[in-house]
């Protein structure tokens, strides 16, 4: 009985005595990753204001608290590219694979192959993606970036079915909607050069993609048809076609290139030149309403960007879209429309909004 009561108390004791240091040492742990989260904030915002030095400064104290912090060692790598020291980067983003990186993978493997492909190491680049898209296969960065590799490498087909990894993660990274239309006009995968650039064209913010979109999209429609010695006749693009759509490809080429030889404006032909900015609009307002359809209708393209070519029709909001993505063309012609389908243009946003991105 003794024996128990004695043993009973020294239990007792043993955690009234551990309990204080224990919470010391969680108190410890957590003002350690509290100094190392400041450091890191600290180094963030020097490195918005391009204070590189600055930050790293802050970022190798960081580093002598806790070295073994993947964010840390990459966000350490992050500012060395920004400053052009690949090797300081390259050295950093390694170290940070190696350890616990949950929560910035998607970043880390981007940032590594990019060092890698900036460095003229594009296998060692597809390599980190390869291993990247494996952790995060959801990701649409990781495959964007294996895509801009493969292009620097000229390989445009490998560089396509990584860029098809990018949109179906994502409905509204810009980039990888403009390369999958740029890379689709290369291919002559003709219902997605038109499908993608469209759609890029109408996500993007940046100027110099719509105006390069616009400029692709009626510049090589009108090179489908040629006049020749008072002569017009069809004008092929000799683009070698692989694969099972091939059959597809060159039957949405000669329904476009039938539209052009056949289709009026009025008095002039499709294959007309057009001498100002509003016959241009016209142009393109006419090729892409019909484009539409055969984007949407062609059973054989199975591309997820038919459903969104399907709503548009479903939802009677070709016109909006049209008139929406070609306001740069002619702005005055734009601005007319405007004023008679304000709320077409607003119902558009509204179901793109609500209903396409929410799919």
């Amino acid at each position: 009985m003794k024996k128990s009561i004695a043993l009973i108390f020294a239990l007792a004791a043993t955690s009234l005595f551990a309990a204080p240091k224990a919470a010391s040492n969680a108190a410890t742990k957590v003002s350690k990753a509290e100094a190392v989260k400041n450091l890191v904030d600290q180094g963030v915002q020097f490195h918005e204001q391009g204070q590189y030095d600055e930050a790293i400064a802050k970022y190798k104290e960081a580093e002598k608290k806790d070295p073994k912090n993947a964010l840390v060692k990459y966000e350490m790598a992050f500012t060395y590219h920004a400053k052009r020291d690949l090797d300081k980067s390259l050295t950093y983003a390694k170290a940070a694979t190696k350890l616990k990186s949950e929560g910035i993978d998607e970043n880390l493997y981007s940032l590594l192959g990019t060092i890698y492909d900036e460095k003229g190491m594009p296998d060692s680049a597809l390599a980190v993606y390869r291993e990247g898209f494996i952790k995060q296969p959801n990701s649409f960065n990781i495959p964007y970036n294996a895509s801009i590799t493969y292009m620097r490498m000229n390989n445009a087909d490998s560089a396509y079915a990584w860029i098809k990894r990018s949109i179906n993660n994502s409905r509204v990274h810009e980039g990888s909607h403009y390369y999958m239309g740029f890379l689709a006009s290369q291919l002559g995968k003709w219902p997605q050069f038109y499908a993608y650039t469209m759609y890029s064209t109408f996500i993007s913010k940046k100027a110099e993609i719509i105006r390069d979109n616009l400029s692709r999209l009626y510049g090589r429609t009108k090179s489908f048809v040629l006049t020749k010695d008072n002569k017009v006749e069809m004008n092929t693009p000799n683009i070698k076609q692989n694969g099972s759509d091939s059959t597809v490809n060159n039957e949405f080429l000669l329904a476009i290139q039938t539209m052009l030889l056949s289709d009026s404006l009025g008095k002039r032909k499709l294959y007309d030149p057009d001498s100002n900015s509003t016959q241009q609009m016209e142009f393109l307002i006419h090729v892409l309403e019909k484009t539409i359809k055969l984007v949407a209708f062609t059973d054989e393209i199975d591309d997820p960007i038919q459903r969104f070519y399907q709503g548009l029709i479903r939802e009677s909001l070709v016109g909006a879209f049209i008139y929406t993505i070609c306001e740069p063309i002619d702005r005055p012609t734009f601005a007319q429309w405007l004023i008679k389908n304000r709320n077409e243009q607003g119902r558009l946003y509204h179901w793109f909004n609500k209903e396409w991105l929410m799919l």
